[in-house]
């Protein structure tokens, strides 16, 4: 009996340490999701234009839930334009769908990679692969250890989540093609599997 009841002490210990204690969430396709190929840097857009084709993603908003309830700080980071339009638009949007969180965090535009540093995040959501990459770049390059965070992965589709793993052999950076095909000659006498020209090319455009 004294076993069992130490085990389940153990148990439960490791649930407390892997729960996130700050989490971060982007809004755009991860919270409100959209079916269409919207710039929302584009000023000339307005919100109305998408109105009809926009619904709030359940899946991740239960997940924004379930941590809330376990003591997690929730926060908003997202790369839209820090207006008072867009903050207050955010606001309601999380207010109407019942959604809880402890912040707004506007990027204007810039990678959120800082924002998510500076806030402590464990655990990020985003549907952006070129977010995730400049996190993970981003983050190692200020810190001695290896980030810990956990990346999320949100289907824009689906809305469906799973951790990000990066794909080794993606495509280059928009416009670093030449770059790659250089990297390559560098770093992996030409080789084709070369993950590290890819990390290096993502590395330098995220920082352009």
């Amino acid at each position: 009996m004294k076993l069992i009841l130490e085990s389940w002490r153990n148990f439960i210990n490791e649930e407390k340490e892997s729960a996130p204690e700050v989490v971060t969430v982007d809004f755009d396709d991860t919270i409100r999701m959209s079916k269409e190929d919207y710039d929302y840097d584009d000023e000339s857009e307005s919100e109305e234009e998408t109105q009809p084709e926009v619904h709030p993603n359940s899946i991740v908003i239960d997940k924004i839930k379930e941590f809330k309830d376990q003591g997690a700080k929730v926060y908003i980071v997202t790369s839209r334009r820090s207006t008072s339009e867009n903050r207050l638009f955010i606001d309601d949007y999380l207010d109407t769908n019942d959604i809880p969180h402890d912040g707004i965090h506007l990027t204007n535009t810039h990678d959120k990679w800082y924002t998510i540093y500076k806030l402590g995040s464990n655990m990020h959501f985003d549907d952006d692969n070129s977010e995730f990459r400049a996190i993970k770049d981003g983050i190692e390059e200020l810190s001695d250890d290896k980030p810990n965070i956990k990346l999320m992965k949100v289907d824009w589709k689906s809305g469906e989540v799973e951790e990000w793993k990066e794909d080794l052999n993606e495509a280059a950076p928009p416009g670093k093609e030449a770059m790659v095909k250089a990297l390559k000659k560098e770093l992996c006498d030409g080789a084709d599997d070369c993950p590290e020209a890819f990390k290096v090319a993502w590395s330098k455009h995220n920082q352009s």
